[in-house]
């Protein structure tokens, strides 16, 4: 049996990552596939590139450059060089990616450099592990869970914006996971850093590991805290006192652990656990409303506010909604406790 199923493989080109980027009026598809050999037992990684008006074109022109029927069945991560996803990418969704043969738990990704140059880099190793690092990062780092699936509700969904991660190659040539891109419509729009990008998740998502670092200061003193996200539950609510100018209050719980904190707090003293519980709280709320205007001057909406004012209200228009979303009021509560952090608080 083991002998039948590798020979089936040996039959078939398994494209594990595909790039796109677009050239003028050209798409650049990339693809990265392992060619298994009998001499070895590690993968060796082939790369093929072709050009073509439109995505579904791609299958017949990638079968040329191989020796075996070209499957997208294996396909793990689709990166988006950056250059393409903020020129449009409405018809690759409808012509490539909504596809039966990909299944909806694979990642996408948006790239700040050609999806191109990151795919030949994976292709100089021997690993194909571009997903690993992406889930890496959305497990015990601050990335929002995220795959084909959530995309998609977002894409086509009232009332919120799309969101992807963004990868990029550092100053020593490796991949790394820098932030989220967030799409209007079908173009990318915005690029969140990670500090952004781990109060997003913190917005979105129940559990996160991330860690935040903060520069506080209290009568004259300064000092910094450093903190690894647990838990956090989200609570919003509507005034409904005007339906056609709502208001939103957002109520944040966080159970955080605290792992540094300045010298000048004396943990003993319980007048000070209180001081450290409301620094920090006082130092996310300004992070969240700081990240809030940035969604709002952008006029994006990747946290699904429309979404959430449309499931309490009886009548809502996503026009009118988005007209009147720049100048929002959200009003950000933030309750800490911390736990499990050595800290005796």
């Amino acid at each position: 049996m083991g002998c039948t199923r590798m020979r089936t493989i040996d039959k078939v080109s398994m494209i594990h990552v595909f790039g796109l980027d677009k050239e003028e009026d050209q798409l650049v598809g990339t693809a990265l596939y392992p060619k298994y050999t009998k001499s070895k037992d590690s993968d060796n990684i082939q790369l093929i590139k072709e050009k073509a008006p439109a995505g579904n074109l791609f299958y017949e022109k990638l079968d040329k450059h191989t020796d075996t029927p070209i499957k997208l069945a294996k396909i793990r991560v689709i990166v988006l060089g950056k250059k393409y996803a903020e020129s449009g990418i409405g018809d690759m969704v409808e012509r490539f990616i909504i596809n039966p043969e990909l299944g909806t738990s694979i990642q996408l990704a948006v790239s700040e450099h050609s999806a191109e140059s990151v795919l030949k880099k994976f292709s100089k190793g021997d690993s194909l592990n571009l997903i690993d690092i992406i889930q890496h990062n959305m497990t015990r780092q601050y990335l929002p869970k995220t795959n084909l699936h959530v995309f998609l509700n977002h894409f086509y969904g009232q009332g919120m914006d799309a969101y992807i991660p963004v990868i990029s190659i550092d100053d020593q040539m490796k991949m790394m996971v820098k932030g989220i891109g967030i799409f209007k419509d079908d173009k990318l729009k915005l690029m969140l850093n990670e500090e952004q990008t781990l109060i997003f998740s913190t917005l979105k998502n129940k559990r996160g590991e991330g860690s935040l670092k903060m520069d506080v200061e209290h009568r004259g003193k300064k000092g910094t805290i450093i903190t690894r996200g647990h838990k956090s539950s989200q609570k919003w609510e509507i005034k409904k006192s005007n339906l056609n100018h709502p208001e939103l209050n957002l109520t944040l719980k966080l159970r955080w652990t605290v792992s540094q904190y300045p010298e000048w707090i004396q943990l003993s003293n319980e007048k000070e656990n209180e001081l450290l519980k409301q620094l920090i709280e006082a130092e996310v709320k300004k992070r969240v409303d700081g990240l809030l205007v940035t969604l709002k001057e952008k006029e994006v909406d990747p946290l699904g506010i429309g979404n959430i004012v449309r499931s309490k209200m009886r009548v809502w228009n996503e026009k009118k909604f988005y007209e009147k979303y720049p100048s929002l009021p959200i009003n950000v509560k933030v309750h800490l406790e911390i736990i499990n952090s050595g800290l005796n608080v």
